[in-house]
């Protein structure tokens, strides 16, 4: 593993101002560094010198047992291909472990450590498979202790105020539903102490947003700020990796059982439902995929859907992500290319580090508005990650129930 001495090998202004504090004060300024750091968090943001729009971000690790190298695995940013990028350098004759990135003044990832014990050998792609290193959460960052785990998170990110709230005025249960055909499913559901009409927010992976990113104490919160009317909170689970992909990989029974069963069911239950023009369902991934193939197949049942980093590798048939997105246009593109324009709107998010999907969305989102769909795109600076899909998500609460079923025409923002 590399290592730094001189100021001219570091990007990082207070570090390079360490170097030169430890030759006049020596460990001083080594203790002085590390309760700055204890006192401000970390990582250190800095201005980059030139370019107004980036940041200078640079992860610590200070040392606390012998290490041959530590790497940080920022999603979608030193991950994959780019594991190189990722590995912290060591500042001679101190514990003080780095790595500084610059990065767009709105970008927000989450983050692991991988410290290295001596002997461990360092995968040549860490940065796509397992490791002997556990990752560990940064214990320098005061986002640590909150639902995303440690986040690189600058000025210019969306908000997550929401995602903090730790109350959710309601009620709150989990109860199994068994559609006609015989298959049951997990649901999840939060209905909010609320008078008057009450939106309805379907949300796929349900059981993720519920244990562990608290989205109905976020969903409250953004209904109390004014942001959004009161919304219940319905959340379907998908279960491990296998169940899941059977599930959400544009599965029309699933699709069909969600929009003439399942959200009618959980509707008439609600006081004061608002009808399908304040039905939201919100997906990720393979989930971001079902909820645009709902848009197309039970248009009525939904206000608008909200579709974050869709996964446009699939087809029918495929049971795993294949190794690179398919050249040509995708299956989804197909599907949207020969269906009857629907009369709900369609949000797509999608992060600007994730490569060809980014590519694929943006040709999906234009023939969309060519169509007529009421569609919007938005590109947020980050990658294939729930602390962005979380902002994503209230956001899109925000626009779709501002007016649910014509966004702006704008198109992308």
């Amino acid at each position: 593993m590399s290592s730094a001495t001189a100021t001219a090998d570091i990007s990082s202004p207070r570090l390079r101002r360490l170097v030169r504090e430890l030759r006049s004060s020596g460990r001083t300024a080594l203790a002085r560094f590390w309760r700055e750091v204890a006192e401000s968090g970390a990582p250190l943001v800095e201005p980059a010198p030139g370019f107004p729009g980036e940041r200078v971000v640079t992860v610590l690790w200070r040392e606390d047992r012998p290490v041959s190298g530590v790497y940080v695995r920022a999603n979608r940013l030193t991950d994959q291909h780019n594991a190189n990028r990722g590995m912290l350098r060591s500042l001679d004759g101190t514990d003080v472990w780095f790595v500084s990135l610059r990065l767009p003044a709105d970008l927000r990832c989450s983050y692991q450590l991988y410290p290295f014990e001596p002997g461990d050998p360092v995968p040549s792609r860490l940065g796509t498979g397992p490791s002997r290193a556990e990752g560990l959460t940064d214990p320098l960052n005061r986002s640590t202790s909150g639902r995303f785990g440690s986040l690189i998170e600058l000025d210019g990110a969306p908000s997550l105020a929401d995602w903090y709230a730790d109350e959710a005025p309601g009620r709150t249960d989990a109860f199994g539903f068994t559609t006609s055909a015989g298959q049951t499913y997990r649901v999840r559901r939060f209905i909010p102490d609320a008078t008057g009409e009450l939106g309805l927010l379907v949300v796929l992976d349900g059981e993720k947003w519920f244990d562990r990113y608290g989205i109905a104490a976020a969903v409250a919160a953004g209904a109390a700020a004014g942001r959004f009317p009161p919304t219940a909170v319905v959340g379907i689970e998908a279960g491990p990796p296998g169940e899941r992909m059977q599930q959400l990989g544009a599965n029309p029974r699933f699709v069909d059982a969600l929009a003439d069963e399942l959200v009618p069911a959980v509707a008439r239950e609600l006081p004061g439902w608002a009808g399908s023009r304040r039905t939201v369902l919100c997906g990720q991934s393979l989930g971001g995929l079902t909820a645009l193939v709902a848009a197309l197949r039970r248009p009525a049942t939904f206000g608008s859907v909200l579709a974050h980093s869709a996964s446009v590798w699939w087809r029918p048939g495929m049971t795993a992500r294949p190794p690179s997105l398919p050249e040509g246009d995708t299956w989804l593109f197909e599907q949207f290319a020969a269906a009857p324009v629907g009369n709900l709107g369609i949000r797509i998010d999608v992060g600007s580090n994730e490569g060809a999907m980014l590519l694929h969305l943006r040709k999906l989102h234009a023939l969309l508005r060519e169509r007529g769909f009421n569609a919007s795109l938005r590109v947020y600076s980050g990658g294939h990650d729930h602390c962005c899909w979380a902002a994503a998500l209230t956001e899109g609460l925000t626009e779709m129930h501002t007016n649910p079923r014509y966004p702006r025409k704008d198109g992308t923002t």
